[in-house]
Formats: C-alpha cells, structure tokens, sequence
C-alpha cells in the first residue's frame, strides 16, 4: 500500500490573509506545525552527524605539542576534542562526546565530578592511574576503565612516559536534557580509601558478594577497570565462533549486577575481525564511536570507504549503513554507542541489509 504524503504548506495553499495570520502567530511566539511537519517527521533517521576518521598520524604529533603549551593544571584536563565536521557543538554525534586525553609523568589531572558518564579507553602509554570514588586503578594499553556520572575522579602519572587515552562522555545528550551539573572536590586529589583495584577482586570473577547492595540500584558497573590481558584473551578465544555476520566476534563489556551495559547511557564492546573477514552491512540507530586497538583495515559508511589504521578512531552516525573489513591480517576494533539511551526509550531498531 502506498504511504499517503505528509501534509506540507504547498498542500495547504498560500493567500495574503494567511502570510497574514503566520506573522501574527509569529508574534506571540508560535508557529503552525503544518509548516515543519514534513521536515520533522521523516520515514526514517536523519542524523546531522556524518562519517569521519580522526587518523592518529595527525592526532598524536598534535596531543604531543599541548602537551608542550599547556600543563594539566591550567587546562583541568588536557583534551583535544575530535569533533564531528557536520555539528556546531563539542561532540563526535548528536549524543556522544570523543576526545584524547594526555597526562604527562608527574602530573595530576584534579579531582572533580559531573553529570556526565564517562568511559576511557587507554590508546598509548603504561602506568599513569585514575581514581573513583576513592578506588584507584593503574592503566594500561588496551584497558577499558568506568566513570559512572557524579563520581569523584582524578587522574595522575607516576611513571616515566605520557600515557594518551580515548574519552568518550554522554556529554552531548546530557546538555540536551538540560542535566548538566559539575562540581571540584576541596582537595586536589581525594583520599584513597579502598585497595587498589578492589572492584577486581570483588567482581572481576564472575562471583557476586551477597551482601553487596548497590547505591544506585545496579545501573552502573561497579568494575572499575576492565583489564585488556583479560578482555583481549576472551575475545581471541573464541575466534573460531562464528560470530556475527554483521562484526564478528564481538563482546560487549558488561555490568556484573544486571548483565547489561557497563553504564546505563553507553555501551562499549570489543570486537574482533578475523584476517580477511569482510561484515554483512547492517543500520542502526545507536550511533557509535570506534578506536582500532589491533591491525588495520577500512569500513564502508554510507557506500563509501574509509581505511582506517592502528589508533585511528571513527564514527558511525545513526541510521547509517556500514560494514568492516580488516587488511593484512586481523584488526581488533574498541567502540561505544548510545544504544542504551534508545533501547530505554524503545527507540531502538537495527536492519541487516539484503543483497
């Protein structure tokens, strides 16, 4: 059956009268949904946010020099942003934060809380640390660490070398809510008060402590650092899985309470491509932001490709049809989306595309 078209101002007629009555209501700050309805509800998505590949032949010279012009106290963080070229705001999609974050040895990143969630995922470097909520983790290359939103945290770097991680916040979605509060703890750094990685040893082993009852009923992951020794071994176990046509092996980081996402606005999954392995193409849309951990190899976005090398990170906006291929051997690709925001909604829907 064919869809009848949306009602739109051709179909309504123009008059004088009624150029007329528009400017009246425009007035009184109004505005007839006649005018706009075609333009708001569409068949299907239109993300503003477009496909893009943040190379790290250009990001890392560049994390470098700030790190040379501005110290971790002047700057709170020091971040550079990877913006999306499409969008007029500090975000990499309509709803997801990325940026690159350095702490160079001996300093200290303060401490202080928000709103946002947020998710590191370690691209260079060992030995530099964050603290949560009085837990402190050391992080390496590869590891995947929580910050659930209002957690006091902090970072520092007691080793020898910088270490550059990828930041991913809900950052966008929460300033569209109108849901932003920040705060800085009275002290630079807070008290560590639990044994290091003490979330690990409660949790890490797939054993739940019974009289654990989480303050914030279950929503966020109590693990604090998900190691990648651990993650990596996993995902490689199972390589002779047939895994998803549409991203092959792929594991998602997971709550131990709930068994779902490790924070209730983002997931984040680890993913492996076997050598030669090329995806089925597939929509969704959750919009998600990819860092390459292992390998090399090229998505095509929307018909087109986009290569993509060791610590390149790229977007897939909403609604966007894409597969992945790894080149010259396996690749290993880390990412986050937004999916929980929409399943919570029951604004979720996928489509695998039919040759």
């Amino acid at each position: 059956m064919a869809t009848e078209a949306v009602p739109h101002r051709s179909h309504v007629g123009a008059s004088p009268e009624l150029e007329r009555f528009y400017a009246e209501v425009g007035e009184f700050h109004m505005r007839p949904l006649w005018l706009v309805l075609a333009d708001a509800m569409t068949p299907e998505p239109t993300p503003k946010s477009v496909p893009h590949v943040w190379r790290w032949r250009d990001v890392e010279p560049r994390i470098t020099k700030a790190g040379r012009l501005v110290t971790a106290d002047q700057a709170e963080r020091r971040v550079l942003m990877l913006l999306n070229p499409a969008l007029d705001k500090p975000a990499a999609t309509a709803t997801l934060f990325a940026g690159i974050q350095m702490v160079l040895p001996g300093e200290i990143a303060r401490t202080h809380h928000h709103s946002p969630a947020a998710i590191r995922f370690v691209i260079q470097g060992e030995g530099a640390h964050t603290t949560v909520n009085g837990e402190k983790s050391i992080m390496s290359k590869g590891d995947y660490l929580t910050t659930p939103n209002w957690t006091w945290h902090d970072h520092g770097n007691e080793s020898k070398e910088p270490v550059i991680w990828l930041d991913g916040l809900d950052m966008p979605f929460v300033i569209m809510m109108d849901a932003m509060f920040f705060q800085y703890f009275p002290e630079e750094t807070q008290p560590v008060t639990k044994r290091m990685d003490d979330s690990k040893y409660r949790w890490g082993a797939n054993l739940k402590p019974s009289w654990v009852r989480p303050s914030d009923g279950g929503v966020y992951s109590p693990l604090l650092n998900y190691r990648w020794q651990d993650t990596r071994e996993v995902l490689h176990r199972l390589r002779e899985d047939e895994g998803s046509p549409c991203d092959g092996i792929l594991m998602e980081y997971v709550n131990p309470y709930t068994g779902g996402p490790s924070l209730p606005t983002m997931d984040a999954h680890l993913q492996l491509l076997r050598a030669g392995e090329h995806t089925t193409a597939h929509r969704h849309v959750a919009s998600t932001v990819y860092n390459v951990a292992e390998g090399g190899g090229y998505s095509i976005i929307n018909g087109k490709r986009f290569d993509w090398a060791l610590n390149d990170t790229f977007v897939v906006p909403a609604w966007s049809w894409h597969e992945h291929a790894s080149t010259g051997g396996e690749a290993v690709l880390f990412s986050y989306s937004d999916r929980p925001i929409l399943r919570s909604f029951g604004l979720d829907r996928e489509q695998i595309h039919q040759p």
